[in-house]
This record gives structure tokens, sequence and C-alpha cells, in this order.
């Protein structure tokens, strides 16, 4: 099956079927395997918008089976080549045989016979019709065109013909080194290198490129949004980093009775994008108070949100009374279990501590922050606080030293 010919130039869109757990699976990782599938779709439907319907160049998909072509021409009205068998003995070599079928189907007489062919991901959407006009131009004075990405991968492969086979061995593709490798084997004399951009590949690049995407890609911005992925107050994003304040979050140390034993929830931390430091420790449930929210609430909502278990704070945390002034001006008095401040490394919280008890639900990770939330003993907890501190988040390890010295004085 091959896609009508219309134009000397051709763009080939590496592609593949969007299905949850099988695309943007390191976005996934950090969120969940819907939303990268979601973001995967949406991504290219923002590429097709910008790139479709030239007069410049045909445009196809490249894919791995005639049934993902098949859905590609449903879903999008797109004309495609199949890739076929993969063949090599790992990644790296499978796809440097992919790109060899790739561009000796587009370039070989015998094939499509096009003049010139750029070959673009589908996952990244800040790619425009002019960008790949431009490239092809570069084309008439070189062999091949490469865009480079911020992290040493490549967003565009352009060749002209006659091709020649080969050029693509050996290059260690998805790491640092392949742009590097790729203009080894084209050689620097006959390539010209486009403009430097950033590709989508973790939670941290939709932080970092918040601007960008929302002034080029919309129908991304208002899915990113509406996901709640953004923290904004009045549309903008807050890099906590930067301010030059404490920031007020609340802690709760969950207590249930389990045959005579008191058992402590606990989860792992999860943040390898915003905390790698400390991603892999063990927490109690925690997180920021919301503007005007009484931090009992807070511990309340944030243990629901982590964990998926309703908590109870205990009767002598609870608020013992209102100032109401006459401006309206309300402020809440009460008594937390205890308050612990990081004064040195790390980010500057000031933690608001809270004992609850257990009072029903289910456990349920939340992918976005945390793994595996889970009922400890008490005598388990107490021995790894005595004996490998280092395996607790620094502000969840001194309310639970905390914790522990007040169940042995009451006991």
């Amino acid at each position: 099956m091959r896609p009508n010919k219309n134009k000397e130039n051709l763009v080939i869109i590496f592609a593949k079927k969007p299905e949850p757990g099988k695309v943007k699976t390191r976005i996934a990782r950090e969120t969940s395997e819907e939303f990268a599938y979601e973001f995967a779709k949406i991504c290219l439907i923002e590429l097709l918008n910008k790139i479709r319907n030239s007069n410049y160049y045909d445009l196809v998909v490249a894919v791995d089976s005639l049934n993902d072509l098949m859905w590609f021409q449903k879903e999008f009205s797109l004309e495609g080549i199949v890739i076929g068998n993969k063949r090599g003995k790992n990644y790296q070599e499978i796809l440097s045989n992919m790109f060899e079928n790739i561009f000796t189907q587009a370039l070989a007489k015998n094939a499509l016979n096009y003049k010139k062919c750029i070959l673009i991901p589908m996952d990244v959407p800040f790619i425009n019709e002019e960008e790949l006009i431009s490239a092809f131009a570069r084309l008439d004075h070189h062999q091949f065109v490469i865009g480079p990405e911020v992290n040493g991968g490549v967003y565009l492969i352009g060749i002209k013909s006659p091709y020649r086979k080969g050029i693509f061995k050996g290059i260690r593709w998805s790491t640092s080194h392949s742009f590097e490798d790729l203009l080894k084997n084209f050689g620097k004399e006959n390539t010209f290198c486009l403009k430097l951009k950033s590709d989508l590949n973790f939670p941290e690049d939709l932080l970092r490129l918040k601007n960008e995407i929302y002034y080029n890609c919309p129908l991304l911005y208002d899915f990113l949004k509406k996901s709640n992925f953004y923290f904004s107050v009045k549309n903008k994003y807050i890099n906590f980093d930067d301010l030059s304040i404490c920031i007020p979050v609340v802690s709760n140390i969950v207590q249930k009775k389990e045959k005579g034993e008191i058992k402590i929830l606990i989860q792992t931390r999860y943040k390898p994008t915003l905390d790698p430091e400390n991603t892999g420790k063990l927490e109690i449930p925690s997180g920021l108070i919301k503007k005007y929210e009484l931090a009992q609430e807070a511990a309340i909502r944030e243990t629901k949100e982590e964990t998926g278990i309703l908590s109870e704070i205990s009767e002598e945390q609870e608020v013992v009374g209102y100032s109401i002034q006459r401006n309206g001006e309300v402020v809440a008095i009460y008594r937390p279990f205890c308050c612990v401040q990081q004064l040195k490394g790390g980010r500057a919280y000031l933690c608001i501590g809270f004992i609850s008890n257990y009072g029903g639900g289910k456990l349920t990770e939340s992918f976005r922050e945390n793994r595996n939330p889970r009922w400890i003993s008490l005598k388990k907890l107490k021995k790894i606080v005595d004996k490998k501190p280092e395996r607790i988040f620094s502000l969840s390890l001194a309310i639970l030293k905390e914790y522990i010295k007040y169940k042995e004085k009451i006991s």
C-alpha cells in the first residue's frame, strides 16, 4: 500500500498508535497511563494542525503495522508506509534498521522516489510548516539536515536523494549522544543543523516549557490546565524554590489499632522530578495548605488524596475557638500535635503536624506524589526511626520522633 505522490518533497511522521501504557511512558511513570495517552494524542493533533495541507510537501506516517496505518487513515485521513519487521540485536540497532527502511522506501527509485525526505516524531508539537519548508531549502545545499534537541537527541532528520545505506549504523538512540553520533555519521561538512528544540519527555519539561506550550500549543495547554498539572494562582506557575518565604504544609499521623497493636499509615515518597534526592524515602501523608483552608481540613484532604484513607483529627487538636473581627476577618485557634521547620537544606517548609484516627477507606496510590501507601506497626516504625533514620523524609522523621516519645510517655 503506497501513498499517493503529489510533490517532490516528503514529510514522514514516525508514529505509533497511541495506546495507554505504550506512549510517553516516562511521563506515565510520574502521572498515569491515561494521562500520558491523552497527552500523546493531543501532541499529535497539535503537530498535524501546524504541518498538514501544505502545498510544498506530501505528509505521511511511518508505522509498525498495517493495522496501525488503518487507524491513522481512519482517525486523521493520513496515508503512510509500513516499516515491517523489527530486526536487530538491541534497541539501538532495531531503530537504526527502521530508519534505514523508512528512508529507503521514501527515496529509492524503485520505491516512492522522492527527491527530499524529512522524518519527525509524532510527539514534538512545536514543529511548524515554515520550519519544515526551511529545512527542505537547506537540503538544496546539503545532503543532510538535523534538528538537535537540548537533551542531545534529535527532532528532525532530513536527507536528499540519492540515499546511501548504512548511515544510521551505531547511533546511540534515545541517549544524550544521538545527535553527536548522527552528525559524525553524516559528516559535518554535509550537514546543516537547525536550531535547538525541546522535547516533552518528562513532567519537568512540561513545567519548564509552560510559556512555549501556552503560546504554541493551545489544545495541549488547555489539557494540562484542566488536568490540574499546573499549580497556578492568578494563572502563574509558582516555583516554590524561588520564594523567599517559609512554605506552610501539614502532615498527618494516621493511627489505628489492629489486634491490639498500633499501626501507622506511611507511604513511599515519589517526586523524581521535583525532589529526586528524597524520592524513595518513607513519609507520612503531607501537603500544602490551600488559601484560607483550615490546617486540620488540609491534613484530612491530603491524606485522602494521597492514600485513599479517611481520617479524623484527634479531639485535643481540633479548633478550640475563633477570633472574629467586625471587618469580617476570622482567625482559628488550635493546638496541633507539633510543628517542625526546615532550617537548612531542602525546601523551607514550616510543617504543622497532627495525629488522627483511621476513619475508613481503601489504600490507593496517588501516581503524581507517592507509591505503596501501607500500614506499619509502631514497633517496626520505631526500629526504623532509631536504626535507619536516613530512610525517612526529614520532616516526617522529626514529627514521628515526637510521636514515638508521646506514645511512650502515655503508655
